[in-house]
């Protein structure tokens, strides 16, 4: 019970809250700051989200369901006149009743109609948490393309610088009669192809601001530039599904309303019992008397016992669908956790041994240069291959933070 009174704290407190005065929201920290960070990003989602309202309002429907669940039927007012006006024989002596009947419900009805209207809620509850974990798990993910065109977008940009200094220098070289046509064409080509690559990275840059902009709500010009630990990792440990995951708790909820409609269905064969009560008038005789009535239906046919059984199974398919939604997710947390692991090496390795490497062959090739003994073209090549490299290194830190960003929804910091 004491987790339902949370629930129902939680989901009046989000549907009720204003904002609080003097305090600013994530839209205008953006504003103030022009960058946007994860955590603005996950806020904004949350309060934007038409996804998230519906599923919030089906809470609240289920909350105002519980308060109307069990509740007993409202008597019935009955009246009777009988000879108004006189009776066929020509005398006057009429009749007059006035009572109350009131349903009573037997078998525990109202009692399993309460146990539905509290496991609808749960489920609810836990289905709202399932919608903020997907959507958190979509704007990490957008959040991460949009970091990842953002810092290749750096390096092609020190590489455009770079290369329009190799072009003024093969340049001053060919004029002061110590470099060929050949150097300067060759450096004029490079920053072409540099030039190209941009471009087409600022196309890929603006659809992933258009999609995280649309996750979150806000238009794609008031988005600022996304700021996050884009180079740190942490290492993470072998981890297990826990039974407190939304989707494996929603199903339990949706399971445990199977079984009360099982019991109410069983109900059925209990029949109710109407009783009434009240006044009668005779008025050929001025008598006054006190009426009571009592009905109950005859139970011939017992539907309830098949109506039950028929929910118990329904029950047991959904246990059974949970345990498959925990086998896959199981799997796909194990997948995930491996894919994140395995891209931790890759860029442990490309940061440790491959970047150093080819900044060395840079280093080397642009002092052999400079001395004469390599060629124009080996320069640019190292060059390429350096920044090739670099993005490299982005692209892996890029996989492993998108496997991070769906491993979050298994641990306490995505739910």
């Amino acid at each position: 019970m004491s987790r339902f009174i949370v629930l129902l704290c939680g989901i009046s407190f989000v549907a009720s809250a204003p904002l609080c005065e003097g305090v600013p929201t994530s839209a205008g920290r953006i504003a103030e700051s022009g960058t946007l960070t994860l955590e603005q990003a996950l806020e904004l989602a949350r309060t934007n989200s038409p996804e998230l309202r519906a599923t919030r309002m089906v809470a609240q429907a289920a909350e105002k369901g519980i308060a109307a669940a069990g509740l007993w039927n409202n008597p019935i007012l009955q009246i009777e006149a009988e000879g108004v006006g006189g009776d066929l024989n020509g005398f006057s002596d009429g009749e007059y009743a006035i009572g109350l009947k009131q349903r009573f419900k037997r078998g525990g009805k109202r009692s399993h109609e309460r146990d539905i209207a509290f496991q609808v809620f749960n489920a609810a509850g836990n289905g709202i948490s399932e919608a903020e974990l997907k959507l958190a798990e979509q704007v990490r993910l957008a959040f991460i393309g949009v970091m990842t065109q953002q810092e290749t977008g750096k390096v092609r940009a020190e590489q455009e610088q770079l290369g329009r200094a190799f072009v003024e220098v093969a340049k001053r070289r060919h004029e002061a009669g110590g470099g060929s046509e050949l150097d300067v064409v060759q450096a004029e080509l490079a920053l072409e192809e540099i030039i190209l690559t941009q471009t087409c990275c600022f196309g890929d840059l603006v659809a992933a601001q258009e999609t995280l902009a649309s996750l979150i709500g806000i238009p794609m010009k008031q988005l600022g530039e996304t700021v996050s630990p884009y180079y740190e990792l942490d290492p993470l440990d072998a981890l297990a599904l826990d039974d407190s995951y939304p989707a494996l708790q929603r199903l339990a909820a949706e399971s445990e309303k199977v079984r009360a409609e099982a019991r109410q269905a069983k109900a059925k064969d209990a029949s109710d019992v109407l009783l009434g009560a009240g006044y009668k008038y005779e008025a050929a005789g001025d008598i006054n008397s006190f009426v009571f009535s009592i009905a109950m239906p005859l139970s011939f046919n017992k539907r309830g016992r098949a109506e039950s059984a028929a929910a118990s199974l329904r029950a047991d398919a959904v246990l059974a669908e949970r345990a498959e939604v925990r086998r896959v997710l199981q799997a796909e947390l194990s997948t995930v956790l491996a894919l994140y692991n395995g891209a931790m090496v890759e860029v442990e390795l490309t940061k440790n041994k491959l970047i150093p490497k080819a900044e060395q062959a840079y280093a080397l090739s642009r002092d052999g240069y400079n001395a004469g003994r390599f060629s124009w073209l080996e320069l640019i090549a190292a060059q390429q291959n350096l920044a090739d490299i670099r993005i490299r290194y982005i692209i892996s830190l890029r996989d492993a933070h998108l496997a991070r960003a769906q491993i979050a929804k298994f641990i306490k910091e995505g739910i």
